[in-house]
C-alpha cells in the first residue's frame, strides 16, 4: 500500500487528507481540518499564513503517526490569484492580502485598461475580468508609494509558498499561474511585455512548472525527511477537474462547487472570439496541459455568509434544517443575481439579499428558509445562463454535467441544477480537489501512466449519484429565467 497526502486549502478552511492506494482503489481519510480565518490589520484583510502552516504541519505529523513509511509524497492545492513576496533571504515581506480586500476595485481595473486596452488584454491572456485578479492586485501594489515590489526577490502564489515552506524549493506552478491574468494564452508563459507596461517586475516570476513535478524532500517534520513534495494542479479547481470520472465517449462539462462555482469544459485550444470576450470567459490551465475554459460564478459563498450571519446572532442552523425550511418556501418568489457586486464582500448577507429584493421591486424574504432558497435559486440561475453560453461558445451540445465538491451533498441544490439545465447531473467525488491532487502526485511519481488513467481510477474508487431533470421543474426554471434575465438587465 502507498499513501499520498493532499493538502487542500480553501478560502474558508483547510484540510490534510491521506489517500491510500491498494492497487485498485483510492480511499480517503481526513487527518486534520482547520479554519482559514482572515485577520484585519489597519483596515485591510490578510491571510493568516502562520496559522495555516501550523494546521498543515499538524496534519502531516498526524500522517506520520498513522501511516509512517507508507507515505510516498505530499501535494498542495489552494484557491487562486493571491500571492506572497519574498526578499533575497527568502523572508516573507508581508502577510498576503485576501482577494476580497477593499484595495481590489473597479477603478484599478479601469486604470489598467487605459494603459493596455481591455480587448488587447483579453487577446493576450484570455482571462475573465475580475477585480481581484493578480494583475490588478500587483498593479495596485506597484502604484503605492511604499510598494514592496522593489524590495522583493520572488513572488509565490499561495500553494507555491506552502511548497516552499515545506521543502525549500521555489517554483511557480502552471495552473495557479494561469489564474493571474499575466500568462500569455498562446505561449503559456509569463507575458513580460504586459508586465513592463504595468510596472510589474518580471524578475519576480519563475518559469511555470507543470503538475507532476517532484520539487524536493520535506524539511523539519520528523518521519518525512525522505518524502518529496510534488506539484499538483495547485489551483484547487484544476485538481477538482482532474478528478472528474468522465467517460471518454461522452460530451461533458464540469461544475466545481465550493465558495466559488466554476463551470466549464476542457479545450485543447484557446477560444478568443468576440462572444468569448463579451461574455468574459477564462482560460485556466488543466493538469494535463489543456485549457479549462470556464466562467467563475458566485457559489456557496452566499449560503456560507447567510449561515455566518445567523451564527453571529446565536441562531446557528444546520443544512438539513435549511433544506427542510426551503422546501416549504414558494419557488422563484424572490430572484437575485448571485454575482451582484454588493454580495461579494463579507458581512450582513441576509440584509444584503433583502435590500436587493426591495430595490428591484420584489417581495422581501424574511425567514431563513426563504433566504436560503433565494440564495440557492440565484446561484443555480447563474449556472443555467453560463451553461447555455458554453454551448453557444463551443458549438457543442453536451449531454452530462459532472458536479464535484461539497455542494453535491445538498440535495436541493443538485435537483435544482438538473432542472435548471435540463440534463443529467452526475455528482462526485465530494473530495474532488483532494483526489485530483493525489492523481497528480501519482503521475509525477510514475504510479499512474496518465491523467486519463487517474479519471478511471477515481471512477472505480467512488460512488456516483445521478440527478435527472423533472419536466415540470424544467418548465418552471425556464419561466423564471425570463423574469430573472429582465431583472438582471435592468438592475446592475
Amino acid at each position: 500500500m502507498k499513501t499520498y497526502i493532499a493538502v487542500d486549502l480553501g478560502a474558508g478552511s483547510g484540510r490534510v487528507i491521506a489517500s491510500c492506494f491498494d492497487g485498485e482503489k483510492l480511499t480517503m481519510e481526513q487527518l486534520n481540518r482547520f479554519d482559514n480565518t482572515p485577520i484585519e490589520l489597519n483596515g485591510h484583510l490578510f491571510w493568516n499564513v502562520p496559522a495555516l502552516l501550523e494546521g498543515i504541519r499538524a496534519g502531516l505529523r498526524a500522517a506520520v503517526a498513522k501511516y509512517g513509511d507508507t507515505i510516498a509524497s505530499v501535494g498542495v492545492d489552494t484557491w487562486g490569484v493571491d500571492y506572497v513576496l519574498l526578499d533575497k533571504q527568502g523572508r516573507l515581506l508581508s502577510l498576503p492580502y485576501i482577494y476580497r480586500d477593499s484595495r481590489n476595485t473597479t477603478e484599478q481595473m479601469e486604470k489598467v485598461y487605459d494603459i493596455v486596452g481591455r480587448r488587447e488584454l483579453y487577446n493576450a491572456t484570455g482571462t475573465q475580468f475580475m477585480t481581484f485578479n493578480t494583475i490588478f492586485q500587483l498593479f495596485t501594489e506597484a502604484e503605492q508609494e511604499d510598494s514592496f515590489l522593489p524590495k522583493a526577490d520572488k513572488l509565490l502564489f499561495m500553494p507555491d509558498f506552502i511548497n516552499y515552506a515545506l521543502c525549500g524549493e521555489i517554483a511557480n506552478e502552471a495552473t495557479i499561474a494561469s489564474t493571474t491574468q499575466l500568462i500569455n494564452v498562446n505561449t503559456r508563459d509569463w507575458d513580460e511585455a504586459l508586465m513592463t507596461k504595468l510596472n510589474i517586475p518580471a524578475r519576480l516570476f519563475s518559469k511555470p512548472t507543470q503538475p507532476g513535478t517532484v520539487l524536493g524532500n520535506i524539511k523539519g517534520i520528523p518521519g518525512l525527511e525522505n518524502v518529496p513534495v510534488v506539484t499538483v494542479g495547485s489551483h484547487d479547481t484544476a485538481s477538482a477537474v482532474a478528478s472528474v470520472p468522465a467517460k471518454a465517449d461522452t460530451s461533458w462539462g464540469y461544475l466545481a462547487t465550493g465558495t466559488w462555482a466554476l463551470m466549464g469544459v476542457i479545450s485543447d485550444k484557446p477560444i478568443l472570439s468576440d462572444l468569448s470576450y463579451e461574455f468574459s470567459y477564462t482560460h485556466e490551465g488543466a493538469t494535463d496541459g489543456q485549457f479549462r475554459y470556464l466562467k467563475n460564478c458566485t457559489g456557496m459563498w452566499l449560503v456560507q455568509e447567510l449561515r455566518r450571519a445567523w451564527k453571529a446572532r446565536g441562531e446557528e442552523v444546520s443544512f438539513d434544517e435549511l433544506e427542510a425550511e426551503a422546501a416549504k418556501s414558494e419557488p422563484f418568489k424572490y430572484l437575485i443575481d448571485a454575482d451582484y457586486s454588493e454580495f461579494q464582500s463579507p458581512g450582513n448577507m441576509p440584509e444584503k439579499i433583502q435590500a436587493y429584493c426591495k430595490a428591484t421591486g420584489q417581495p422581501v424574504p424574511q425567514t431563513k428558509g426563504e433566504l436560503y432558497r433565494t440564495a440557492l435559486e440565484g446561484i443555480v440561475m447563474r449556472y443555467r445562463k453560463v451553461w447555455k453560453e458554453l454551448e453557444q461558445l463551443t458549438d457543442v451540445k453536451r449531454n452530462v454535467l459532472h458536479m464535484i465538491g461539497g455542494a453535491t451533498l445538498d440535495k436541493t441544490h443538485c435537483q435544482m441544477t438538473a432542472d435548471a439545465l435540463g440534463i443529467d447531473i452526475t455528482c462526485g467525488p465530494v473530495e474532488g480537489a483532494s483526489m485530483g491532487n493525489v492523481v497528480a502526485q501519482m503521475v509525477g511519481l510514475g504510479d499512474l501512466p496518465s491523467f486519463d488513467a487517474g479519471r478511471d481510477l477515481i471512477g472505480a474508487s467512488i460512488e456516483k449519484t445521478t440527478w435527472s431533470p423533472n419536466q415540470a421543474g424544467v418548465d418552471a426554471w425556464a419561466a423564471a429565467a425570463e423574469r430573472w434575465e429582465k431583472l438582471c438587465l435592468n438592475f446592475k
